[in-house]
């Protein structure tokens, strides 16, 4: 359906999939999507979320809301962190090497936590502390600006995914994005959107990965939930048993795009 304002529309009665464009505004996910299946090359995508880009950068205030302008201020790390500069028992326990990830130590002001740096343009704009003795409590301690996401920098141009996980470890051990939390906000939203890649989400195992599958169903997003035995809770546990390249293997083959097979999965997964 083409509309007055040039937006245009689909909707499948059968299946319920729904799509839409609106000048001044990003080609969405499930857009893209819905000009792949109807046999648009993904080179024309390209040209049209380029031209999309643009428009949006030029259409007036007044012809559509304006989206949250993506700005986080520099934060620095605590004044006594230093970079771990050799290889600590809890590195090894989560499967990792202190060459792989700029991680910090605070004796003074986080004493038995890992800083993990969060980073946006080249700009260090918060930090997560995680506990290195479980019994520590809380588990983390996290001075994040709300809308920022981790290891967003390091997606580069050339990937076709973007991996979507919930805490800091997993997407180090991916490669991925962390949302620093269970849900997504309209912020990160947007900042995910721009990179004009598929989506993929890998929830956690638990209740509160069911609050991102709903998400993504409802984003067009796709969503991951490979046959991992029971005790595998997050990506992290997967890349310890199973390694990296076996891991991201059974993502990539196990990812649903449509909601029902989204749903249907998802009872098995949690």
């Amino acid at each position: 359906m083409y509309l007055p304002d040039g937006a245009v529309q689909y909707h499948c009665f059968n299946c319920g999939f729904k799509a839409n464009f609106t000048p001044g505004r990003y080609l969405s996910t499930r857009f893209r999507k819905f000009l792949t299946w109807i046999n648009v090359a993904s080179s024309e995508i390209g040209k049209l979320s380029m031209q999309a880009m643009k428009l949006s950068q030029e259409v007036s205030p007044h012809q559509h809301t304006q989206k949250e302008e993506i700005k986080f201020t520099t934060a620095p790390l605590p004044k006594d962190a230093i970079k771990i500069a050799g290889q600590i028992d809890y590195l090894t326990q989560r499967g990792m090497s202190h060459t792989e990830f700029d991680f910090y130590y605070a004796d003074q002001t986080h004493k038995g936590r890992i800083i993990i740096p969060i980073v946006w343009q080249k700009r260090n704009i918060g930090y997560v502390a995680r506990a290195i003795d479980p019994q520590t409590k809380p588990k983390y301690f996290a001075n994040v600006q709300p809308g920022s996401l981790f290891n967003l920098d390091a997606q580069h141009w050339s990937r076709k995914h973007i991996i979507l996980v919930e805490g800091v470890f997993d997407a180090i051990a991916i490669d991925g994005v962390a949302i620093l939390g269970s849900e997504i906000n309209a912020k990160q939203k947007d900042q995910i959107d721009a990179l004009n890649r598929k989506v993929i989400i890998v929830p956690d195992r638990d209740k509160a990965g069911s609050k991102l599958i709903d998400q993504a169903c409802d984003w067009g997003w796709s969503v991951s939930m490979p046959p991992w035995h029971n005790d595998i809770k997050d990506i992290n546990n997967a890349v310890i048993k199973y390694g990296k390249i076996l891991t991201m293997q059974a993502i990539l083959k196990h990812t649903y795009d449509s909601k029902a097979k989204i749903k249907v999965n998802e009872k098995l997964w949690l």
